[in-house]
């Protein structure tokens, strides 16, 4: 068991087969606090949404998350269901070193483009 502070809240398929979820349904952070399989409170509320794939899912639904497990994606993927995996937030960094990045993408990015207009020219 890892300790420290968890990244993202957790959802079994069981609970969410638990739920009474519809076929065809989109499962989403807020569809699952609204059917009341996941309270967050505190820091929780902030966490994105892991789908664990402890137990067994018998209809085909929509699945909106951050993450999801290897056994979850291969048993939500037999079963049919569509999965999309949510964007991260960005990570926070220091104006000066953007402003660093942007100059080297650019700088990279007229390399390439001078490299790809010779390349033709001496083959």
């Amino acid at each position: 068991m890892r300790v420290g502070l968890r990244k993202y809240v957790h959802v079994n398929l069981r609970d969410i087969e638990d739920a009474r979820f519809k076929d065809g349904e989109e499962v989403s952070l807020e569809t699952l606090k609204e059917k009341g399989v996941i309270n967050p409170s505190g820091r929780e509320k902030k966490l994105p949404l892991k789908i664990l794939g402890e137990g067994e899912l018998s209809k085909k639904l929509t699945f909106k998350a951050r993450a999801f497990s290897t056994s979850a994606k291969e048993k939500l993927e037999s079963a049919g269901c569509s999965l999309t995996v949510l964007p991260g937030r960005k990570k926070w960094v220091k104006p000066s070193v953007a402003k660093n990045l942007a100059r080297a993408e650019e700088y990279f990015a007229k390399k390439r483009a001078a490299a790809a207009a010779s390349e033709p020219a001496s083959a």
